[in-house]
């Protein structure tokens, strides 16, 4: 089945959302409403309230309208690759591996802050690779800034992603001062026109509820063989993608490991956001997963002995079977 998706053509789109609707079939058939982790997401209140309206408060359609979500992401996340050469060559794995490892946990198919928020993130992303090769990066800087934190006033704690546009600029620029200028002023400009707007309608003591940070890891595991075989999935899938990158790494170009170092910044980041949190649950990890797939979807570019990523996808697809179905 991976050979379907080493081919870079329309056919790969349409067999990967077949795909993606077979592994989160269990997600269509037990559907619920919208997720909200913690009280503090007013931001995610306002939009969730309006998107139920939209969709008639059917949790089928709500379900199926995060799935749709999932599989856009998976689409925008292969662009990027492909669009930056991140890989050896263009194919639909990168969009595969995020179909994939969202499949994992439950909680990642539901519509929730934490999965809109991931298209931000996205979009971040896609304009801090750009960076490299503008002489003018003042408009992108500001773009960045600003998708830092209308993506924090989803999920709060993934203001820490200011860390990673303070590091790319270091990474991917010569120091301009006001290029760093530049994303303090894309940073605020959102909060300040919140702040407006709540002041206006006399709701600003909400600034404050929004502001929510503190350290949450699962305490304890409500399915333990489910989720520590999804875990261990999800590492050893890690783990093997860093293996095999660092092989690539050997050919690429100087530009092309910049890129990577600051997608490895943003999975480190990622993974504090994921901790700085006062929600609870697998929900808060969601960042963490643009750049593991990036990361992960190198292990399906192994030529040599083809037989270990076929070992790896199927024994992939069951641990996702067993983590929907049981």
């Amino acid at each position: 089945m991976l050979n379907i998706f080493r081919n870079y053509n329309p056919f790969s789109v349409i067999a990967l959302f077949v795909l993606a609707l077979f592994l989160k079939l269990a997600i269509l058939i037990h559907p619920e409403t919208v997720f909200v982790a913690n009280k503090s997401q007013i931001m995610w209140l306002k939009l969730s309230s309006f998107l139920q309206l939209i969709l008639g408060g059917s949790s089928f359609l709500i379900t199926f309208f995060a799935v749709c979500n999932i599989f856009g992401q998976a689409i925008f996340l292969n662009s990027i690759a492909n669009r930056h050469h991140l890989f050896p060559k263009s194919n639909y794995f990168p969009a595969l591996t995020y179909v994939l490892v969202t499949s994992l946990f439950k909680e990642w198919n539901y519509l929730s802050a934490a999965l809109i928020s991931n298209w931000l993130i996205l979009a971040m992303l896609s304009s801090i690779l750009k960076l490299y090769a503008v002489s003018d990066a003042r408009k992108q800087i500001f773009n960045i800034g600003c998708f830092i934190s209308l993506t924090a006033m989803l999920v709060f704690p993934n203001i820490i992603f200011i860390f990673l546009l303070l590091l790319a600029l270091a990474i991917l620029r010569p120091f301009k001062a006001a290029e760093w200028m530049v994303a303090l002023l894309g940073i605020l400009t959102p909060f300040y026109f919140l702040a407006g707007i709540l002041y206006l309608s006399d709701d600003l003591h909400l600034m404050k509820k929004m502001i929510a940070i503190g350290v949450s890891l699962p305490s304890k595991l409500d399915n333990a063989p489910v989720e520590l075989a999804a875990f261990s999935m999800l590492v050893i899938m890690i783990v093997t993608g860093i293996y095999y990158l660092n092989n690539f790494m050997s050919r690429m170009l100087f530009q092309n490991k910049k890129w990577w170092w600051v997608l490895f910044a943003c999975f480190f980041i990622s993974l504090v956001a994921g901790v700085f949190t006062v929600a609870k649950g697998f929900n808060q990890w969601m960042a963490l997963l643009i750049p593991g797939s990036f990361v992960i979807a190198n292990a399906w570019f192994e030529e040599r002995k083809r037989w270990v990523t076929n070992v790896l996808f199927y024994l992939f697809i069951a641990v996702i079977i067993f983590a929907q179905w049981f």
